[in-house]
Parts: structure tokens; sequence; C-alpha cells
């Protein structure tokens, strides 16, 4: 950027390595696309998990070691040659002052840490999008909310749909005034979405949006908490234009480069904003069935590195145009309900369509409303991702496929996984269809608002 504007400019030059320390909440998915991309992933996670390991056997990559917080890290990636650089993945964007101590001692590919506490002030991205055409809800606090409308309670410094609830009178008179980073955002009832978009030196682009699941029973999830993607899905020409406006002015004010996301909702034919992440998201593999590596391809290149040895197809269609609508996918996240050990030999088998991701080491307990594991499952469509869920449960597959049986035992339902996605696209399909819309009347069910 210049002195005097955050406008994107040209690149002077390229970085170029061959080894990438990745570090997040979670890695495994984008270990497998940096492998794709022609780099050697070092890796620091959460989790540890069994198919991250076999990703990076045969000399593909390494596992560093696992942290239980991000404070850990510094001294847990010391021994790592300081010329190899950091690409920081989900959840270090709550920690800036910890990426601006590490890009001391190495290089770090990502938003750089000032503009992401620029992105995560939910109230100076308000004032930036006061003109755009995309909804953005009402933010307050505890002075400032107006009791006739209905509020979560929310935290700048969360991610996964951690921490976010639903405030009450009671949360007032007990708990005073809204910590600091605690802030009140405007509900809005819609269907869940995000947004996969590259800003380089060309500008903003969209690579592809996709649905979210959220807080699924069906997968042991409550609350806000995040339980995967499903697409890629088009929601029309007036959503996509309103989301690209909205992703162009903030990278326009902040600087942002890089592949990032936003979340918004879908209701009534129109985007409402609700959050910004500065950094490749877990929907990534959505984009990535035909192209292997791509968005990490995509995401170092607006940055300026690329591998030293790339697959001469990312060369040849480094572009961020949009993907194609067909084929699509699902990542399930599930979520324990109790603790959990995790079974023997649970999530060996796969199939072509099919794979049981995200593992954790047999025998290991895991906490209660804790991830379990992931479920990929690829389809021409998503109605056929609905009959691949129910068909899970057919004798033939159980029996063919013991990680679902022992899925079964645990209390998942992968019909009623099928029913909650049949709902939710039907409710999608409504509001991409309909010309036009009437304000709707709400009702309460258990402190939210619903169309009545």
């Amino acid at each position: 950027m210049s002195p005097t504007s955050r406008k994107l400019e040209p690149k002077s030059g390229w970085n170029t390595t061959r080894s990438v320390l990745l570090c997040g909440a979670s890695v495994r998915s984008l270990a497998e696309s940096a492998i794709a991309a022609s780099l050697r992933p070092l890796c620091v996670d959460f989790f540890e998990d069994e198919d991250l390991k076999k990703v990076l056997g045969s000399g593909r990559g390494r596992f560093v070691g696992r942290i239980d917080s991000f404070t850990q890290l510094p001294e847990r990636i010391r021994a790592v040659r300081n010329t190899i650089p950091l690409l920081w993945a989900g959840g270090l964007e709550n920690h800036t002052d910890l990426l601006r101590k590490i890009g001391q001692l190495r290089p770090v590919i990502g938003t750089a840490p000032d503009t992401v506490d620029l992105l995560r002030d939910p109230w100076k991205l308000k004032s930036w999008l006061a003109e755009a055409t995309i909804g953005v809800p009402r933010l307050g606090t505890d002075a400032t909310a107006d009791a006739d409308c209905h509020w979560l309670r929310k935290s700048v410094a969360s991610s996964g749909g951690l921490g976010i609830g639903i405030p009450s009178s009671d949360d007032r008179k007990n708990q005073g005034p809204l910590s600091r980073g605690v802030y009140l955002q405007e509900y809005i009832d819609g269907v869940p979405m995000s947004a996969t978009l590259c800003a380089d030196e060309s500008g903003v682009q969209l690579i592809g949006m996709s649905l979210q699941l959220i807080g699924w029973p069906s997968l042991g999830a409550s609350g806000f908490l995040f339980c995967g993607n499903v697409g890629p899905v088009d929601p029309g020409e007036q959503v996509t234009q309103q989301t690209l406006e909205a992703a162009r002015i903030l990278a326009d004010h902040s600087g942002l480069r890089g592949v990032f996301g936003i979340d918004f909702i879908l209701r009534q034919g129109r985007a409402w904003f609700l959050e910004l992440n500065p950094r490749m998201t877990a929907s990534h593999m959505l984009y990535e069935l035909q192209q292997p590596g791509m968005i990490t391809h995509r995401h170092l290149a607006a940055l300026g590195w690329k591998s030293v040895r790339p697959r001469r197809s990312l060369e040849l269609n480094s572009s961020c145009t949009p993907v194609e609508l067909s084929p699509v996918a699902a990542r399930l996240v599930l979520w324990t309900r109790d603790e959990v050990r995790v079974p023997e030999a649970f999530g060996t088998e796969s199939c072509s369509t099919l794979k049981i991701a995200d593992c954790p080491k047999p025998g290991a307990m895991v906490p209660r409303s804790s991830p379990l594991c992931s479920l990929y499952i690829a389809a021409d469509d998503i109605e056929d991702i609905v009959r691949q869920l129910v068909m899970l449960e057919a004798p033939s597959c159980v029996h063919e496929n013991s990680s679902i049986s022992k899925l079964l035992e645990l209390g998942f339902s992968t019909e009623a996984i099928a029913d909650q996605l049949k709902m939710l696209w039907e409710k999608y399909r409504r509001l991409t269809s309909t010309a036009s819309w009437d304000e709707p009347t709400f009702e309460r069910r258990g402190g939210f608002c619903y169309p009545g």
C-alpha cells in the first residue's frame, strides 16, 4: 500500500518457498491444500488428528507439535528454521500481538495484524458499510440496546460461533456493563451463508458461496456453534453483487489482501453482513474439488508468495474466477454430546464420495461439547447429498463402513442430518426464487424470533 492510500498496488516481486509452517486450531484440510499446491507443510494445531499425520507421511510434510493454546505457539515453533514462513489459519485472528511477535522472527503469510485489528472492530465495519447495498444489523451495548430489538451477545475475539448467546434481562442485572470486546448485534433470521473471496492487485473477486450449518442438534451442536458448510451455491445476482460490493469496500478501507471470508444472512432476497474472517476459512475445500491446492495458491499469490515448484495447472489457472457449481460437497462437523472414547480403527474406511476426516487418535478421550470428526460428502447436487446421507443408515452401508455404525452407536443419525439439510435447502430455495417479499410478522420461541 502507498503511504497515503490503502488501495491495493501491484506486487514488485515474488517471494518463493518450498515449505510453510501451518498453524491454526485445526490445519488438516489446509495441509492437504498446501501439498496440492506443491508446498511442504510443517503443522501445529490443537488436535494432532490421525489423518493429518497420514497426509504428512512419506516426506510430504511434518507435524511439529500439538498446542493447547496459541500462547504456546512461539515456543513450539522455536526449533523450526526461521526462514520458513508462517501461514496462519483459524483462531489466530484473535491473537494479533502474537502474530506481531512471530513476525519479528520469521516471514508471516497472511493479513497484516494492524489490518486484522481494523477488521475485527464491528463498529468500524458498520460505519464503512453505511452506504453499501448489503444489510448491516444494528449494534448496541447494554446502555444503548433497544428493548424492542432481538439481540445477540458476541465477542470480537471468538471464532466458530463460540461465545455467542442471547442476552436476557437477568444478564443485565447480574453482569452489569458488557465486558471489553463484547457487543450486541441485532439478530437477523434467515439462511446463514458464507462467501469466499480473494483480494489481490487487480481488486476483489468472488471465489464461491456456501450454506453454513449453525448449531444443528443432529450434528451434536448447540447454540451458534459452527458445524459445517455445503456448496458451492448461487444465491443470485443481487445477493452476489451486494456481497462483492461489501468486500470491496472493506478491502479498500483496510488494505486487506489474500483469501478471506464473509459471513452473512440471506433474508428476503438480501444479504445481511455479519462479520469478516481475514484468513482462509474452513469452507476452502468446497472450491478445490476440481482444482486441489488452488485456494492456497491464490492466497499466497495475492500476498506475493509462490512455491519454488508450482504445479503447471495452478499457474495456468491462478485468476480468482468463480468456481463451477458442480460438483458440490458437504463438510459436516460432528460435536460430542458427552465425553467419548475414540473407537479403534475409526475413520479408516473411505469411498469415492464419503470420507470421515479430522479423526482423533484411537482410544483418546474427547471431552463433551468438542469436535469429534468431520464427514465429507461429494455429490452432483445437494439433493444427492441428502440421498447419500439417508442411505448411510441402510444395513448394507452400515455393514461395509464400521465407522458409520460407531457414529450411530454414539447417537448420531445420518437420516436426521439429512432431514435438517433438506429443510435448510428448501428454505434457501424459497428465499432465492421469490420475486418479492412482504415484511414478516414474528413470534417468540425459545428466545429466538422466527417468521410467523
